[in-house]
């Protein structure tokens, strides 16, 4: 799993940056509402909710069965974990199954935690789409005295999104890199463009979701990296202290 040219933290923070600050313009500029009207009116939308909101392929398959899909995703992958303990065979690939784990699971868990404490509202929450709430700054996304818009970032984009975190498993650059990229580019674009034609997400949620997804990723990826080096110094510096013999130490992630 650590491989010698990993992700640079600078590089990590640059995009992550560069997509909060994309998604603030997005929806500061307007831009998100200007998108979102285009479809409104492309779904023949009249002053009511967004036709497509309860679309077959919208919300059963995309949005129900998709999430069905990342949920088998994710517990499968911690069966996995959990037998690379006592399967040898299973035990060398043992960090990659935590660190997709605590990936996964972080980004969906601080993403949802995210849109249930932020005032930004959904398309369809707004009076031009059919709901009652007026358009805010992004500067009010934390205004308590605002109701909580429970849309922003976008929680379900986050389950597809979350496996980026796969691409940190490859040089940079390389082409199992890139391909590594597509399974959480696809299924996170898959289901972010389909929560925009049901009026239930702007373009700057997913924006936001893709930035904190890679944040998140890169930083359990440089964390567990670095953990057997900083155990190794830790306990030359206790055995330093002591007998001044240290014991041989192994790695503590394999």
């Amino acid at each position: 799993m650590y491989h010698q040219r990993p992700i640079s933290i600078k590089a990590i923070v640059t995009l992550f940056l560069l997509l909060l600050a994309l998604s603030a313009l997005s929806h500061q500029l307007r831009f998100d509402e200007w998108l979102e009207a285009k479809i409104y009116t492309m779904e023949g939308g009249g002053g009511s909710y967004f036709p497509w909101r309860d679309n077959f392929w919208l919300y059963d398959v995309m949005h129900q069965k998709g999430r069905s899909l990342v949920k088998k995703l994710f517990f499968l992958n911690l069966l996995l974990l959990l037998l690379s303990l006592f399967v040898k065979r299973l035990a060398r690939y043992k960090s990659i199954f935590l660190f997709i784990l605590l990936s996964t699971l972080f980004s969906t868990s601080i993403i949802s935690f995210l849109k249930h404490h932020t005032t930004i509202p959904c398309p369809e929450s707004l009076i031009e789409f059919g709901g009652t709430r007026h358009w805010i700054n992004i500067w009010q996304v934390f205004e308590q005295d605002l109701p909580i818009g429970k849309c922003y970032p976008a929680g379900h984009a986050s389950s597809g999104y979350a496996w980026l975190c796969l691409a940190f498993l490859f040089p940079p650059g390389s082409r199992k890199f890139y391909l590594s990229l597509l399974p959480g580019a696809l299924l996170g674009l898959s289901f972010g463009i389909a929560q925009q034609f049901r009026g239930a997400h702007f373009i700057s949620h997913d924006l936001l979701t893709i930035a904190i997804c890679w944040l998140i990723s890169g930083a359990f990826y440089h964390l567990l990296r670095n953990i057997p080096g900083w155990y190794r110094a830790v306990k030359y510096h206790l055995c330093e202290g002591g007998s001044g013999q240290m014991e041989p130490t192994g790695e503590l992630l394999e």
